[in-house]
């Protein structure tokens, strides 16, 4: 990948080989005024919240309900396991186009070994999390030793699991003999949630955590800010380039568990459809909370934006067709505007 990528910091460096933690676009110290400060970090947060209300005012019998509010929360808990794993190799300047193929290969690896084979969630689960760390690593070995650009390595990646993918499932779906673990843990009731929305959350907040406030998290954002300078710094980037893949395949094993276990069932389909609005969320993320830097809470802000969006569009009445036109706009408009901020950093 190119030394400086949209939406990255270049950082410094460290005493020790760490690396600065980015920091956030505004604020007294660019000159931009407190207030408009306030609008570029937020912006994201009141158009949901302007979105809710318009369509609120529409729709007040079905958009303006606790029961709709859920299901939108509980339908976007898969995409957002997803997005937050494929955050890190767009943090590091790469991209993980595999990350679809891994969540339906993990579903249907799942689905059969529990039917077909008998084994109890407690086996089937560590293996299927352990081969999507295992397909992750294998895509940052490609990456960051054998410089194989991520698009080309990931994409090849990807078509190689969504063969096994289909042999593993004859191209039928699996539903029979899923361990009762997988369902309990997509389904549970938890104060008014199900369970699957309490997990992602709580991995949010973790991945929110490393990122912000460990070693590991500064320097994930200074590979993807220069990785030279990085390394100049004593940063070990092929090693940061590899881990980042491999937590991005097992959070694609995790949104394929919880996928099979919200469907009952699991399809080589899985996933495939859920990479284009992932990218989206991340890239519009990125003009949110900390505009110009991949962040957890803009993602997850985002994802609820796109999601509540087009929920409210399907209620006035707009095709299912529109979605992935509205989604492929929204990514190249945050594109836009994170390649416009990164450009105002720099000449901060």
């Amino acid at each position: 990948m190119n030394e400086q990528t949209p939406g990255t910091r270049t950082a410094g460096a460290e005493p020790g080989g760490g690396a600065a933690a980015p920091r956030a676009l505004g604020g007294d110290s660019s000159g931009v005024p407190r207030w408009l400060d306030l609008i570029q970090r937020f912006g994201a947060v009141i158009l949901l919240l302007l979105v809710c209300v318009i369509f609120s005012i529409l729709e007040p019998e079905s958009f303006a309900t606790w029961q709709n509010a859920r299901t939108i929360l509980q339908q976007e808990a898969v995409l957002a396991c997803l997005a937050l794993g494929l955050l890190l190799p767009i943090a590091v300047g790469e991209f993980d186009l595999s990350v679809g193929y891994v969540l339906g290969f993990s579903a249907v690896i799942a689905a059969s070994l529990g039917g077909e084979s008998g084994m109890s969630g407690g086996l089937v689960i560590p293996i299927v999390l352990l081969s999507g760390l295992a397909i992750g690593t294998f895509n940052g070995i490609l990456v960051a030793k054998f410089k194989i650009h991520s698009l080309i390595a990931t994409l090849g990646v990807g078509f190689a699991v969504s063969g096994a993918t289909i042999g593993v499932s004859g191209g039928t779906t699996l539903f029979q003999g899923i361990p009762p673990i997988i369902p309990d843990l997509s389904n549970t009731e938890i104060f008014g949630l199900k369970s699957a929305v309490w997990i992602v959350f709580a991995l949010a907040f973790v991945l929110y955590l490393v990122l912000d406030f460990t070693p590991f998290g500064r320097r994930i954002y200074a590979v993807g800010g220069s990785e030279r300078v990085a390394r100049l710094a004593g940063v070990r980037t092929d090693g940061i380039k590899i881990a980042a893949f491999a937590i991005a395949g097992g959070m694609a094993a995790v949104a394929g568990i919880l996928q099979l276990g919200q469907a009952g069932g699991a399809s080589s389909a899985f996933g495939i459809n859920l990479l284009l609005p992932a990218f989206a969320a991340i890239f519009l993320g990125a003009t949110a909370i900390k505009p110009g830097v991949f962040n957890v809470w803009g993602t997850v802000i985002a994802i609820l934006l796109l999601a509540a969006g087009f929920t409210g569009l399907g209620l006035q009445g707009v095709p299912l067709w529109v979605e992935p036109i509205f989604d492929g706009a929204i990514l190249l408009i945050a594109v836009l505007v994170t390649r416009r901020e990164n450009r105002t950093l720099g000449g901060a």
